[in-house]
C-alpha cells in the first residue's frame, strides 16, 4: 500500500493507505510493466530561449508526432487504451476491480482528446479518433468501486471534457447526437458524485455515505472538473448555477497566500506540510489557477504566470519525484503522477498570457517533454498497471499541442 499525504492523521483501520490519485493522473490513470523513466538519463534543463518560433517548432512538433504514432500504434482492439496488467505484485488501492473500469475509460477520454487536432491531418489519427469515440458512446457509465473509492470521478471529469471538445472541432457531425448524450450523461455523473462540501475527490473512508462527505475533497480533482464544465458550457450545455459556486467555492477555500494550494479538504488545517508547501503543489496548483482564472475568481494573469514562474523555478522537485514507483516519497511528498498532469494544465494556462511570456513558457515546456519522451514516443511519469504510457503519453500530446498553437499564434 501506499500513504496518502495525511501528516500524522491515521484514516480509521488503516493504517496501510494508499495513494492520491491524479491527474489523474490523478490518480485515474496508472502506469504500466515497464520501469520507469529514470529521470537522470534524461536531461531537462531548457535551451536558450530564442525569439524565432520556427527554430522551435520542429522540437516539439517531432516529439508530438511520435506520442500521436504511439497512440495509434497503441489502441486496444476495441477501441479503447490501457489495460490492467502488471508485471509489480502491488498496487495502489483498487478498492474493488471495478476501479479498473474507471482507470480504463479516463484513459480512453485523454486518448480522444489527445487525438482531436492531430485527426485534422492524418488518416490514421482520425481512424484512431473514431474508434476511440465509438467505445466512448458505446461504454456503459463508470460507477464508483465501493464506499470509500470512486476514482471514476475521473472518469466523469475527462469523458465530460472530451465530448465536449470533440463537439466544439466540428469533427465527427455524424457522431454530434451520440456525443451530446455522452456529455449529458456524463455531467449528469458529475452532479451525482459532487460531495457535500460542494468539491470532488476520489475517496471517503471515513464516512462512505452515498454522496461523498467532502472530507477528502482534492483542490486538484475540483479544479479539472470545473474546467471540464467550462468546456461544455461552450457547446450549451449548462451546469447547475449553484453547484458551480460550490465547487468554485472549494478551490478558494484551498488557495493559500504562498500561491499553493492546500491538497485536499482534510488537510486545510495544516497549510505547513511538505504537500502544502509551494514546491510540493507545483503541478496540482496549474489546473487550480487556470480554474480560478477562466471563472474570474480572483487569480488575473499576472497570478497565472506567477504560478508557472513557481512550477519553473522549482521544477527539479517534480523532476526528482518522475517515475518514482512508490507515491509521495519524494521531497515534498510529490508523486510521479502529477507530472504529466501538471504539465498539460501549465500548457493551457501558459497559452493565456500575452505573447512574451506565452512563447517563453510554452518554449520551455516544449523542452521539458521532448527531453523525457522515451524511446518509444511514449511518456510515463508513474508505473502502475498498464494506464501509465497512454495516460502521460495523452497529457504530454495534449500539452504539446498547445504549446504549438502558442508560438504559431500572433499577439
Amino acid at each position: 500500500m501506499h500513504d496518502v499525504p495525511m501528516g500524522s492523521r491515521v484514516l480509521a483501520g488503516r493504517r496501510a493507505v494508499i495513494a492520491a490519485v491524479v491527474a489523474v493522473t490523478g490518480v485515474l490513470m496508472a502506469g504500466s510493466c515497464r520501469a520507469p523513466v529514470d529521470p537522470a538519463r534524461r536531461s531537462t534543463t531548457p535551451r536558450a530561449t530564442v525569439s524565432s518560433t520556427e527554430s522551435m517548432d520542429p522540437v516539439g512538433r517531432a516529439a508530438l508526432d511520435r506520442g500521436v504514432r504511439w497512440l495509434i500504434d497503441h489502441q486496444n482492439p476495441d477501441g479503447s487504451w490501457g489495460s490492467f496488467e502488471s508485471a509489480r505484485p502491488m498496487e495502489i488501492y483498487l478498492g474493488t476491480v471495478a476501479s479498473h473500469r474507471a482507470f480504463k475509460d479516463s484513459t480512453s477520454g485523454l486518448a480522444v482528446m489527445a487525438l482531436i487536432e492531430p485527426a485534422r491531418r492524418d488518416a490514421a489519427a482520425m481512424e484512431a479518433l473514431r474508434r476511440g469515440v465509438a467505445y466512448l458512446v458505446a461504454v456503459e457509465p463508470s460507477l464508483r468501486a465501493n464506499g470509500d473509492t470512486f476514482y471514476n470521478v475521473w472518469t466523469h471529469t475527462y469523458l465530460t471534457q472530451a465530448a465536449a471538445r470533440l463537439l466544439a472541432s466540428g469533427l465527427l457531425p455524424d457522431q454530434d447526437s451520440s456525443l451530446r448524450r455522452l456529455l449529458d450523461r456524463e455531467l449528469s455523473l458529475l452532479i451525482s458524485t459532487q460531495a457535500a462540501d460542494g468539491g470532488w475527490g476520489y475517496y471517503d473512508f471515513d464516512h462512505q455515505m452515498a454522496v461523498p462527505s467532502g472530507d477528502m475533497t482534492t483542490s486538484f480533482n475540483t479544479a479539472s472538473v470545473l474546467l471540464a464544465v467550462r468546456d461544455a458550457e461552450a457547446v450549451g450545455r449548462a451546469f447547475p448555477p449553484l453547484k458551480l459556486e460550490e465547487g468554485l467555492a472549494v478551490v478558494e477555500r484551498l488557495r493559500l497566500p504562498s500561491g499553493a494550494y492546500v491538497y485536499g479538504t482534510y488537510a486545510q488545517l495544516r497549510p505547513g506540510a511538505p504537500y502544502n508547501m509551494v514546491a510540493g503543489s507545483l503541478g496540482r496548483s496549474q489546473p487550480c489557477n487556470l480554474a480560478l482564472h477562466l471563472y474570474a475568481r480572483g487569480v488575473d494573469l499576472a497570478e497565472l504566470e506567477a504560478g508557472l514562474s513557481r512550477m519553473r523555478q522549482d521544477h527539479k522537485y517534480m523532476q526528482i519525484g518522475l517515475g518514482r514507483p512508490r507515491p509521495h516519497e519524494a521531497y515534498y511528498q510529490t508523486s510521479g503522477y502529477y507530472y504529466l498532469y501538471g504539465h498539460f494544465y501549465a500548457a493551457e494556462a501558459a497559452a493565456l498570457l500575452p505573447m512574451t511570456p506565452r512563447r517563453d513558457y510554452s518554449t520551455w515546456l516544449i523542452d521539458v517533454l521532448a527531453g523525457i519522451q522515451g524511446e518509444d514516443g511514449s511518456w510515463l511519469d508513474f508505473p502502475m498497471y498498464g494506464y501509465g504510457h497512454a495516460y502521460g503519453t495523452s497529457f504530454a500530446v495534449l500539452a504539446l499541442e498547445a504549446c504549438l498553437r502558442s508560438l504559431e499564434s500572433g499577439s
